[in-house]
Order: structure tokens, then C-alpha cells, then sequence
């Protein structure tokens, strides 16, 4: 041990800067009331329509293709077809058009209130 050579070594935490600022009660309650009423309009959904997915869930399969080689097919990132199947992801005009070009399916977006 006397041939080691040893340096000490010191950790320092440092804080947020935002953390050390007092809070603005009144302010947070105007943000809160705005996002309330921000949320009281409807916003329509979108899907894709369920008839279109079973077509392209078909056509997969009888491709013999698992999501993640349809992923490598269509140069999708990981898990894009399984997000896509349920109704997890919307898929983008880029994905729409990608699908179209690899497997011969155009997918239809529905539009529904609430």
C-alpha cells in the first residue's frame, strides 16, 4: 500500500436553478384555468380505418412476414408495424405511401368525434 499513490477524489451535486426559486402560486392557477378551458373543445380523432388494417394484417401474413421484417422492408423504425396494427401510431403520409409502395394497400384514416 505504501507504493499506491492516491488522490482524493470529491463529488459535488449541483442543484437546479429553477429549484431555488420561489413558486408563483397565482400564476400556476391562471396556467390551470387556461388548460381547463382549452379542454373543454372536442378535438376529432383519427384512426385507421379498422377495415383497411385487416387488409394490411392479411397481407403481411401471407407475405410471410413477421412486423418486425415489415419494419425492415418498409425502412420503418422498431416496432412501427406493431404500433400501426394497434392503433397505437397514426401513420404519417411517409408510412401511408411506404406501405402503399411495399404492399400494395392504401390505408384509410378515419375521422372520429369526441
Amino acid at each position: 500500500m505504501e507504493c499506491q499513490d492516491w488522490t482524493p477524489v470529491t463529488f459535488r451535486r449541483r442543484t437546479a436553478s429553477n429549484n431555488n426559486q420561489p413558486r408563483d402560486n397565482k400564476k400556476d392557477e391562471k396556467i390551470k384555468i387556461v388548460k381547463l378551458e382549452n379542454s373543454d373543445k372536442l378535438i376529432p380523432k383519427r384512426r385507421v380505418n379498422p377495415e383497411s388494417l385487416q387488409i394490411l394484417i392479411r397481407k403481411r401474413i401471407d407475405l410471410a412476414l413477421s412486423q418486425v421484417k415489415a419494419d425492415t422492408k418498409c425502412s420503418f423504425s422498431r416496432n412501427t408495424f406493431r404500433d400501426i396494427e394497434s392503433n397505437r401510431l397514426i401513420p404519417s403520409e411517409e408510412h401511408r405511401r411506404r406501405i402503399q409502395q411495399h404492399f400494395g394497400i392504401q390505408l384509410k384514416i378515419n375521422t372520429i368525434d369526441g
